[in-house]
């Protein structure tokens, strides 16, 4: 998963989460970067972007569309 995401740096991907968070199970996603063990990045929500940060354990998949 982290190597998936490192080559996603800066592009948008499809991110699914293990379970339903406050944006749901799967959303667009904007990875700038990644810790030992989260990445943090940007959502878009009601027009403007958030930015917000996901344990590698909560992630049940990532897809770069980038």
């Amino acid at each position: 998963m982290r190597a998936r995401l490192c080559s996603c740096l800066g592009n948008w991907g499809l991110l699914g989460l293990r379970r339903p968070g406050q944006f749901g199970r799967d959303f667009w996603f904007f990875p700038v970067a990644i810790r030992q063990n989260s990445v943090t990045g940007y959502i878009w929500v009601g027009g403007r972007r958030q930015r917000v940060r996901y344990g590698f354990s909560q992630i049940r998949n990532f897809l770069c569309t980038g």
